[in-house]
């Protein structure tokens, strides 16, 4: 005998992929609206935008260090 393969069963959507673009905008806040206005306006990809992120908390944290490190007479940057 031929085994029934059985179909697996397709899980119901979410309600977000359900969701018309209208019923989308009206989910969003404000400031959500806001950012993806700034977003566009920057000719830049996400992964190129979360680089330039990370690349400006890291310097913040290596001047909040160069300061900790002069405050506590280690590292004399400011003569």
């Amino acid at each position: 005998m031929e085994e029934e393969k059985n179909p697996v069963p397709e899980e119901p959507q979410s309600s977000e992929e359900t969701k018309s673009p209208e019923e989308d905008k009206k989910a969003k806040t404000s400031w959500q609206t806001r950012k993806e206005g700034w977003y566009d306006k920057i000719p830049l990809t996400l992964k190129q935008l979360d680089i330039i992120v990370g690349v400006c908390l890291t310097l913040l944290g290596l001047t909040f260090l160069a300061i900790c490190l002069d405050a506590l007479g280690i590292f004399h940057l400011f003569g």
